[in-house]
């Protein structure tokens, strides 16, 4: 049977004016969940500002 462990993770952003600020916000986005993928993370669900994720355990 496979298990799981589960992380929350909040990742607080400013609220973008501008296209290019718009941008911004998604490249740390991006950038903080590429960081949990290199981990072994896997997003599960978004909720407001909090991020589910996963992983499988050996």
């Amino acid at each position: 049977m496979k298990r799981f462990e589960y992380k929350v993770v909040a990742i607080a952003a400013a609220f973008a004016v501008s296209t290019k600020q718009y941008e911004k916000t998604a490249e740390e986005f991006e950038a903080r969940l590429n960081e949990l993928g290199d981990e072994g993370w896997e997003l599960v669900q978004r909720l407001d500002g909090f991020f589910f994720l996963k992983r499988e355990l050996d």
